[in-house]
């Protein structure tokens, strides 16, 4: 199942799934596939990437790749090296997966190992997304919206019986929410879980509801911004109920995954697909798996892979399922100002800065063990996903840097 590498030591393998030239969103089929090894100026030991090696609807890939797109591949290879580490350093990642997407490029590549002595990832290796789940939510709701079940100036009572916070009378609205303006804090304070690295382990609806009904507000909804965690699980609780559906996974399913033909986009990994997941990795040692209780799984519950994150942002540049098109267009839309980047706004939980009067949309995740960056522009359309094993990545911002460092490295039309 893995691509055949050489020693760690002197070669960091890809796995590269393409497809240059044609539209954004063709069948796996019609990719061509190809494998570098570029690391430490050493190619020994890489062997061919074949069907098996990729998340493919179509083993038949016979297309050879031109010189452009060779280049590419190398350039990508030459950025992704300096932090990548399959043995295991602080700061590293041990595993690195890039899914980039641009005028006439399509690539998924791996790099390093998703354990440390383990193979190299693969397009449909699954990491933890940690907040990048947020951009999920965000379309979700977007999605509620385009179908008139909800509004953003909804207060966000009707779900908690209970009762749920207000500021001199004035409730929490799901705008308040999806801009972290609600005035509720990044967690809340009655989480049980004994485990300091998930702690929201084991939260349960009650207990949402009894911390709604008794927090008392101190700055109005909307007054100023503070990321909170808890505020964006609200969200997808929220819109969980809205749909009538059994969980945040199930609503994800339903919304994004099956119209976009995610098919490993969710938050139990089923038996079957245990193999593929990464070992998530802190200061080089093996980090537990990311737990999160169902009320706030919309704030960072998702595992998802590389094929997937690609297919996912591939919607926000227009390609893809028309509905979930239209709610990435209306995700993007900004909502109110933010301290985050240069000129930044944000949208439904996904920020935008400008830079070189170039719009930049983004957004990070973190978990215990793996880090991942969203980042790309709608024009040029052009996109970046990665994600790593890693978690102390999310510490230096070196995940950011090098999103931005790839957009500026895809070639223009």
């Amino acid at each position: 199942m893995a691509v055949p590498v050489g020693p760690w030591r002197s070669v960091v393998s890809v796995g590269i799934i393409m497809a240059m030239g044609r539209p954004l969103h063709p069948a796996f089929g019609s990719c061509v596939l190809a494998v570098l090894a570029a690391c430490g100026g050493d190619r020994e030991g890489a062997g061919p990437v074949t069907a098996a090696n990729a998340t493919s609807e179509d083993s038949t890939a016979t297309d050879a790749s031109t010189p452009a797109e060779d280049a590419f591949a190398a350039e990508l290879a030459r950025l992704v090296a300096p932090n990548v580490d399959p043995a295991g350093v602080p700061g590293k990642a041990v595993g690195m997966v890039a899914a980039v997407v641009g005028p006439g490029l399509r690539i998924v590549a791996g790099f390093g190992a998703t354990s440390i002595g383990g193979p190299a990832p693969r397009p449909d290796t699954i990491f933890e997304l940690g907040s990048l789940t947020k951009a999920v939510t965000g379309v979700l709701l977007a999605r509620a919206l385009d179908r008139g079940t909800v509004a953003l100036a909804d207060p966000i009572d009707e779900v908690f019986p209970l009762g749920a916070p207000h500021f001199a009378g004035q409730a929490i609205a799901l705008l308040d929410l999806a801009t972290h303006t609600s005035g509720l804090p990044g967690m809340p304070n009655n989480t049980h879980s004994p485990d300091p690295r998930n702690p929201a382990a084991g939260y349960t609806d009650d207990d949402l509801a009894a911390f709604m009904s008794t927090h008392t507000l101190t700055s109005a909804p909307g007054a100023r911004m503070v990321y909170s965690n808890l505020g964006a699980g609200t969200l997808g609780y929220y819109l969980v109920e809205d749909a009538g559906e059994a969980s945040y996974e199930a609503l994800v399913l339903r919304d994004l995954a099956t119209p976009l033909e995610l098919s490993d986009t969710r938050i139990v990994v089923p038996a079957g697909s245990q193999e593929r997941l990464a070992q998530g990795y802190w200061q080089a040692a093996a980090a537990p798996a990311n737990q999160i209780g169902e009320p706030l799984a919309g704030a960072g519950a998702l595992r998802s892979t590389g094929a997937d994150m690609l297919r996912f942002v591939e919607a926000a540049l227009g390609t893809g399922d028309p509905a979930v098109v239209a709610a990435w267009a209306r995700a993007l839309e900004p909502q109110r100002p933010s301290p985050v980047g240069q000129g930044g706004q944000i949208g439904l939980l996904i920020g935008r800065e400008t830079i070189d009067g170039q719009y930049r949309y983004f957004k990070d995740g973190q978990t215990a063990g793996f880090t991942a960056f969203l980042l790309f522009s709608t024009s040029p359309p052009a996109a970046v996903v990665l994600l790593a094993n890693t978690s102390d990545m999310a510490e230096t911002g070196a995940l950011k840097t090098l999103a931005h460092q790839i957009l500026d490295a895809i070639p223009p039309a």
